[in-house]
């Protein structure tokens, strides 16, 4: 007598998967895999994700670089990038600590952002709260920039 009989189990109980529950566990993958493979093959997604989070990177670091050293830092947007500057018309740039260059964060193909110009001064105060909007993808992606702390978040 086996093993399992001998607790009560019958040969029906101890053999495994029902065809119906592998069909309906093949039908619920497939469903996530429609809804989620286009996600994750759209390359727009991840560059405008990525462009994103440089972006507030480098807001962040003008906000906390106004703050360390005592002066007005501007963040002047294009629609395709971000630069950090010490005056209005960015003729003395920020340097990437990096790499020395001019802190400049560009968009990949495809991918925009909102124009404006706007500075942090000594406190971290932007002098004005912005909303920079984000586009190239299917989602609504953008920046805020809070008008009293001048705390920059998704």
């Amino acid at each position: 007598m086996p093993k399992l009989q001998q607790y009560g189990l019958h040969r029906s109980e101890w053999r495994g998967f029902t065809l119906v529950e592998l069909i309906v566990v093949i039908v619920i993958v497939g469903i996530v895999a429609l809804i989620a493979a286009p996600r994750f093959f759209s390359q727009a997604g991840f560059d405008a994700a990525g462009f994103q989070d440089a972006a507030i990177s480098s807001m962040r670091y003008a906000h906390k670089l106004a703050q360390a050293q005592h002066t007005n830092v501007y963040v002047l947007s294009n629609a395709n990038s971000v630069a950090l500057c010490y005056d209005a018309g960015c003729a003395s740039r920020v340097l990437n600590p990096t790499d020395s260059a001019a802190f400049v964060v560009s968009a990949p193909s495809g991918i925009g952002i909102s124009s404006t110009n706007f500075y942090f001064n000594s406190l971290g105060q932007p002098s004005a709260a912005q909303v920079l909007a984000i586009s190239g993808d299917t989602l609504a992606r953008q920046i805020v920039v809070e008008p009293e702390t001048g705390y920059v978040h998704p």
